[in-house]
């Protein structure tokens, strides 16, 4: 408002300076607070974003422990039904690739999550038993 009121008056030239300095610097000011505002709004999608493929990676993880626990339950009836444990296995094959795509893509948004790298080295350990992998993981 002083600004304002400054320009409808009759400054010298000094003045005039003074007065385009502190309005620049205002400007300025607003345009930097604009910028963290739209970059803080950015931060929150994509921790939103890396949050819901988070929750499909751990959806894929309990499906595939549950394609497991099936397959050993056939496996260990006294006659197993082949056919089944053949479906069953082509299922789980399809669900370790996705859950080895979807570790990756939340490995490339956040590289150094711990959880993410907890959960999928506990999942390698006991549920593919691929104890060597796991290990190098969490030693990581």
């Amino acid at each position: 408002q002083v600004l304002t009121e400054a320009e409808q008056k009759n400054l010298q030239i000094d003045q005039e300076f003074i007065e385009f300095r502190y309005k620049k610097l205002i400007e300025d000011e607003i345009g930097e607070t604009q910028r963290h505002q739209a970059a803080d709004d950015l931060d929150v999608d994509n921790e939103t974003s890396f949050m819901n493929q988070f929750r499909q990676f751990q959806a894929l993880i309990e499906k595939c422990t549950l394609l497991h626990m099936e397959f050993w339950a056939q496996i260990s009836e006294d006659q197993p039904d082949l056919a089944r444990i053949s479906d069953i296995g082509s299922k789980i094959s399809i669900c370790i690739r996705q859950v080895e795509d979807q570790f990756h893509k939340l490995s490339k948004v956040n590289p150094n999550n711990a959880h993410l790298i907890r959960i999928y080295a506990k999942y390698l350990a006991e549920v593919l038993h691929n104890t060597s992998k796991s290990e190098q993981l969490l030693s990581k």
